[in-house]
């Protein structure tokens, strides 16, 4: 191989259902291998974690090049800011296939190829692998149904089964000792712009390959291959049950069994636990059954619901569709209308991009014209969406198919969730979430918000949620957008004020290891997640003699919120000392952005109030000594302890007004000492609020109203809170104040 087992590989978009197998051989032969997706999914990281692969939540850009390759999917886009680091750092960058070819080649590669069914095909292979008890590797393009069977297996055979992607060309780079070739139909329009394009790249596949291809007796070659051994689709009727609309690829995978051992039984394959996201049944009773299938393509999509129709019987046939790309939407979409007029009742998803911009043809609204006799109906992929799919579900007996290789998964997964759970939206939230995300994810209903905030004031959050990575939040954002939940992310709980009603939405706190982990990057940079205390920030800095972060000392709270409000001490500013930001927008994107390209505001950081802040590279002002540096901390500390007060607050209540401080107004119109219920503006600095025990949400909006129309009498200056109120609006309750 071109790269070396003391080289450390970073595989970008490690989740990918072909990048995590691969990245799990080359771990167990030996390669330092790491990983980052932002998408990752609990089920992937489940095999990663099991072979020793390194994942990491985040990616400054610092530790890219702290690699030597860089393995990358080809459904990441080329413009990919990780990928352009790579680039410009001057790294080997290699997509899947060139790797795996690579490894392919310095073994006796038996490749699966062919449009359609590799992924069961292969797995059917080492399915029979693991149960024969063979010495041979096999790398999956996908996951087994079940945990327990892994997508990869590494031996000291010289053998090696492996499914080949022809979807971005790397197909021409492998040289297989046999091919299994199972089929030829254009797809992949984006990349094969005519149909004998992509016949070509099979057919020279073949012509490659050393030793003998098999294919179905029924599949025409173009070319005549005196290595050519063609197999009849031919079975016992146990094997037909058995294998239902597997028929052909449970053959397949026999005749390439059948080269590497002699022991075969009739019944070898009939355990087979099935490829997840293939068939999969998600729920199961006697007047409904709900199946998810990845087909895409209108000859598989035909096969699949030719089968369902017949299994459904007397009951109704029900498919949620969900179009892959507007390429093959526009090029195919006459094909698909004939494939789902099987279908008693049809449902259109938005069409998955992949990164593709939407064309003329492709579009969901082209689709829908299409259908000549009764339209299709749309849904959003949102709670109004499940809800319509759940009703039509249960009006009679129904099979109901969500088909696509998008993230109808995702979507199929919460209608399934509304199903179980049919009294409650927030129970199956829950159950959504705990099926799709880690095993120490915690969420709970109802949960108490007062002691998880420095004022220990308010009620209780409606749903709240303790992400371990960022795949749990990926899937708790998903979930939010799907059953229409606003959410709010919890820090430290300074500079807030929970209303006594509490939230009614998802609250997410960031306080699992990923998410308060501190590390240097270099001499200058330190990489900080979101959910870190700034004073653990204060002393992880003096301990590596890294100064100007001695200002935050003393201030209340974890870097997400710093980052939010820019917050600041001492005449120095969060942003003084940061150099890019890491942070989701209120779509959900991810942005990796310098600390120059924001917009700040007094108490805030336009971009990042409105999203999620994960973390920062900070940058140290100058180097310095650990004493030194603590010693300015400590005067910095004493400084604060002589001027705050002690009690629970969430700190400074108003902003500074133009031309004023907050707090001096509020001294010298004496209202130091003012009370109301349990909550009493500080003696020690007006422009706190301190809760001196049994304090309401309510005692402190009355006593802000109260402190408001003071000042504004008295001085002319309008006080604005700072603190934010989770739960209730300021804007509603200070309306007629002043």
């Amino acid at each position: 191989m071109m790269i070396d087992r003391q080289q450390s590989i970073l595989f970008l978009g490690v989740g990918g259902m072909g990048m995590a197998p691969l990245a799990c051989w080359l771990r167990a032969d030996g390669y330092l291998i790491s990983g980052h997706d932002a998408f990752l999914q609990s089920r992937v990281r489940i095999h990663l974690d099991h072979a020793g692969v390194e994942v990491f939540d985040f990616m400054p850009t610092q530790r890219v090049v702290d690699h030597d390759v860089v393995v990358y999917s080809s459904a990441l886009p080329q413009d990919h800011p990780l990928l352009l680091v790579a680039r410009e750092a001057g790294l080997l960058c290699l997509r899947r296939g060139e790797l795996l070819a690579e490894v392919a080649n310095n073994k006796k590669l038996i490749a699966v190829a062919g449009s359609h069914g590799k992924t069961t095909t292969s797995g059917m292979i080492a399915y029979g692998i693991q149960k024969l008890g063979l010495e041979v590797n096999y790398i999956l393009g996908g996951l087994f149904a079940e945990p327990g069977y892994p997508p990869s297996l590494h031996t000291d055979s010289e053998w090696l089964i492996a499914e080949i992607d022809e979807s971005d060309g790397t197909i021409e780079r492998f040289n297989p000792e046999h091919t299994l070739l199972l089929n030829m139909d254009w797809d992949h329009i984006d990349f094969y712009e005519e149909a004998g394009q992509l016949e070509s790249a099979f057919i020279e596949l073949a012509r490659r390959t050393r030793g003998v291809v098999w294919h179905p007796d029924c599949l025409a070659l173009s070319v005549e291959l005196p290595q050519a051994a063609p197999y009849a689709i031919q079975s016992s009727e146990d094997e037909q049950l058995s294998a239902g609309l597997n028929i052909g690829n449970h053959i397949a995978a026999r005749v390439v069994l059948g080269a590497l051992t002699d022991s075969l039984s009739e019944g070898l394959l009939f355990g087979f636990p099935g490829m997840a996201r293939r068939q999969s049944v998600h729920y199961d009773s006697e007047d409904l059954t709900i199946i998810e299938d990845y087909a895409h393509h209108p000859t598989e999509l035909t096969a699949l619901l030719e089968h369902l129709r017949a299994r459904a019987g007397a009951r109704r046939l029900q498919v949620v569709f969900q179009p892959h790309r507007y390429s093959r939407t526009r090029q195919f979409r006459e094909r698909f209308v004939e494939s789902l007029c099987c279908a008693d009742h049809l449902s259109l998803l938005p069409v998955y991009a992949a990164f593709e911009t939407g064309q003329g043809g492709g579009e969901l609204d082209d689709l829908i014209a299409a259908h000549h006799r009764e339209k299709p109906l749309v849904l959003g992929m949102d709670v109004e969406g499940i809800e319509m799919v759940c009703a039509e579900a249960r009006n009679e007996p129904t099979l109901l198919a969500f088909v696509g290789a998008g993230d109808i998964e995702d979507f199929a997964a919460a209608c399934v969730c509304r199903i179980q759970k049919p009294d409650s939206l927030d129970a199956a939230f829950c159950e959504y979430v705990r099926g799709r995300s880690s095993e120490v994810c915690k969420v709970t209903l109802d949960e108490p918000l007062a002691k998880k905030t420095t004022m220990r004031i308010g009620g209780a959050a409606r749903i709240y949620a303790e992400p371990a990575n960022r795949s749990d939040l990926q899937v708790l954002l998903g979930a939010c957008c799907l059953f229409g939940l606003s959410y709010f992310c919890l820090g430290r709980g300074s500079n807030l004020l929970v209303a006594d009603s509490g939230f009614d939405g998802l609250v997410i706190r960031f306080v699992g290891p990923v998410w308060t982990r501190i590390e240097k990057l270099d001499a200058t940079h330190l990489w900080v997640a979101a959910g870190c205390r700034l004073k653990e920030i204060c002393g992880f800095a003096a301990k590596n003699g890294f100064s100007g972060f001695e200002f935050l000392e003393g201030i209340p709270g974890g870097l997400g919120g710093a980052l939010r409000m820019n917050a600041g001490a001492m005449g120095s500013w969060m942003f003084d000392v940061v150099e890019r930001v890491q942070y989701l927008d209120g779509s959900g994107q991810f942005h990796d952005r310098a600390r120059d390209s924001f917009n700040f505001g007094y108490r805030r950081v336009e971009q990042i109030s409105r999203g999620i802040a994960l973390g920062a590279v900070l940058k140290s002002t100058e180097a310095g000594n650990e004493s030194s540096i603590r010693g300015r901390i400590d005067t910095y500390a004493n400084t604060r302890k002589e001027s705050q007060p002690r009690g629970p607050s969430a700190g400074c209540i108003f902003k500074n007004p133009e031309g004023s401080y907050a707090g001096k107004l509020i001294d010298e119109h004496g209202l130091k000492g003012l009370r109301v219920g349990g909550a009493e503006v500080s003696a020690v600095h007006g422009n706190f609020i301190v809760n001196i025990g049994g304090a309401t949400a309510a005692d402190v909006i009355e006593l802000v109203r109260r402190i408001r129309k003071r000042v504004k009498e008295a001085s002319g200056y309008e006080l604005e809170p700072e603190v934010l109120l989770l739960g209730q609006s300021w804007d509603d309750l200070l309306d007629d104040d002043v």
